[in-house]
């Protein structure tokens, strides 16, 4: 008994040879660009990397990982207190209020009233929830925080 081969048959089979084909392509160039352009996560000293986190770009430890930031609404104004692991304010730098409103940016900037306190005008008005990040910095060192208000 002889079986027939039809011109649609071998469609069939030229389509699932095109389709392994394309196939091993994709996946010989994604390991070629791996081995040759890998990232920091797959880099050889990967490891040495990671214990390098918490050090400025100098090679010093970043003493803002210590530092804490405590946020509230006095008045109508945002105060922001900073301070060291032992309570000392920490005076100097910049601090900065970052929000986000769908897809535009405000950065409100605050004002050092006293050492380690700063302060600005509430940036909203009305009733609601404000969203942002605080990032105090002073020199290399960076210190930053999540927070939402509830007004």
């Amino acid at each position: 008994m002889r079986t027939r081969i039809t011109l649609s048959s071998c469609r069939w089979q030229l389509a699932i040879l095109l389709l392994l084909a394309v196939f091993l392509l994709g996946m010989g160039t994604s390991m070629y660009i791996s081995f040759e352009r890998g990232s920091r996560v797959t880099d050889a000293d990967y490891y040495r990397n990671g214990l390098n986190y918490a050090k400025t770009s100098s090679g010093a430890y970043n003493p803002g990982l210590d530092w804490v930031m405590s946020a509230s609404l006095a008045g109508s104004d945002l105060q922001v207190r900073v301070h060291d692991e032992k309570g000392a304010p920490v005076a100097g730098g910049s601090l900065l209020f970052q929000t986000r409103h769908g897809n535009e940016k405000e950065v409100l900037t605050l004002a050092e009233s006293a050492p380690g306190v700063f302060v600005a005008p509430w940036p909203v008005s009305g009733q609601g929830e404000l969203r942002g990040e605080l990032l105090f910095t002073k020199g290399e060192a960076v210190a930053s925080q999540k927070v939402v208000f509830f007004n």
